[in-house]
């Protein structure tokens, strides 16, 4: 597997994850928001996840981006 296809996994499974605990514990994403829609479009045009599930994790990744920018 390429390293981009294996990055964009763990992004996809974080972003799926993210509502399922009720820890506390802050995780820091250090991608930018330009290399995370770019490796959103990799795990598409591979294959790697659906269009339904690329919808849903752009949007999350547009959400954090925007709200970091804002603080």
């Amino acid at each position: 597997m390429s390293r981009t296809i294996i990055s964009t996994s763990l992004i996809a499974a974080c972003l799926a994850l993210a509502g399922c605990g009720s820890s506390t514990r802050v995780v820091q994403n250090n991608d930018t928001c330009g290399k995370q829609m770019t490796d959103l479009q990799s795990a598409l045009a591979s294959g790697a996840m659906t269009q339904h599930e690329y919808d849903k994790a752009r949007q999350v990744a547009i959400e954090r981006c925007d709200s970091h920018d804002n603080r």
